[in-house]
């Protein structure tokens, strides 16, 4: 009886193993769902319709926008961790996987546990910029200067945990002085208090600092990329003075835990062709983002090193859940 009970187990599994391979041979037989958890209009908005329109192309099937925003990405990134595990439902993922869990008091689902990454998507880098009124003129001004004045340095941000905040927490601390962070309503109204002078800095993305840079009413020090960006090539990067520093947003494709390994592979190997089309690169790279496809292994081990960068960021810099 033991024996036939085994007979029957690894029948089970095998015809299990072939339903699967047949499915994923077949997949996509209908439209699939990209849940986009920001506003329509955004950046990570943007570059999902752009690869999407491409993976369209390759899956054979459309894809497509589900916006769906709201709590720092965590309304979107919940639901999409909790679609259906059949490779209908894809979720644009953000860094805030990585920074939710430590900000926020709530999380609706463990990004390390509930999601499978497919693949990065863009990453981007930003660019800190001083008030005008500021003495400094580069980053080891900026550094004497905070060593000088112990917490007269202020930095403006659109949000606790986020980009700007995190990274003006790292320069702080890589540098060795003390600042004041003062959290706004967003990214937009921190630029008016800054050229005004009633702010020091802040750290944001290149496109909408640009015009304000090039028209004198910013001051561009550093740029956080590994390397001198194309847009700003008189900018030097914040790693020139603090040797290391380098730090990196993204936008990436996830699917829930659980979907079959051959839908996973399908859909990476998918994507890999939509980023690499020339005309998805040419536009993203005009939005001054860099294309940056990898593995499902390699963009998994990227979230759990972010996780636990910014969790050692989070609670140096003393910042408490709300």
């Amino acid at each position: 009886m033991r024996q036939v009970n085994g007979f029957k187990k690894s029948f089970a599994l095998i015809a299990c193993f072939f339903i699967t391979l047949t499915q994923a041979q077949d997949y996509p037989i209908k439209p699939i769902t990209l849940i986009v958890p920001f506003a329509p209009g955004g950046g990570s908005d943007l570059v999902s319709r752009i690869v999407a329109n491409e993976l369209s192309k390759g899956l054979g099937q459309r894809v497509v926008i589900e916006n769906k925003a709201g709590a720092g990405g965590n309304i979107g990134f919940a639901a999409g961790s909790r679609a259906a595990p059949d490779g209908y439902t894809l979720t644009t993922i953000t860094q805030n996987i990585t920074v939710n869990p430590h900000v926020l008091k709530e999380m609706p689902f463990d990004p390390l546990k509930d999601l499978q990454p497919i693949s990065l998507m863009v990453q981007y880098y930003s660019m800190l910029v001083v008030s005008p009124s500021l003495p400094v003129q580069n980053v080891a001004e900026l550094v004497a200067y905070g060593k000088a004045n112990p917490g007269v340095l202020t930095g403006g941000h659109g949000g606790v945990g986020g980009q700007a905040h995190l990274s003006m927490v790292l320069i702080a601390s890589a540098a060795g002085f003390k600042m004041e962070y003062i959290p706004y309503k967003g990214e937009a109204p921190v630029l008016p208090d800054l050229m005004a002078g009633r702010t020091s800095m802040t750290v944001q993305s290149f496109g909408g600092l640009g015009q304000h840079v090039d028209s004198g009413r910013l001051r561009a020090i550093g740029v956080t990329s590994p390397t001198r960006v194309p847009q700003f090539p008189k900018v030097p990067t914040i790693g020139e003075t603090l040797p290391g520093f380098q730090l990196a947003g993204w936008y990436g494709i996830a699917v829930p835990a659980g979907t079959p390994a051959p839908i996973v592979k399908k859909l990476n190997d998918q994507m890999k062709i939509a980023l690499n089309a020339p005309e998805v690169k040419k536009a993203l790279t005009e939005m001054g983002l860099v294309v940056s496809y990898n593995t499902p292994e390699e963009f998994s081990t990227l979230i759990k090193d972010d996780y636990r960068r910014i969790q050692k960021v989070v609670a140096e810099a003393g910042i408490k859940p709300q």
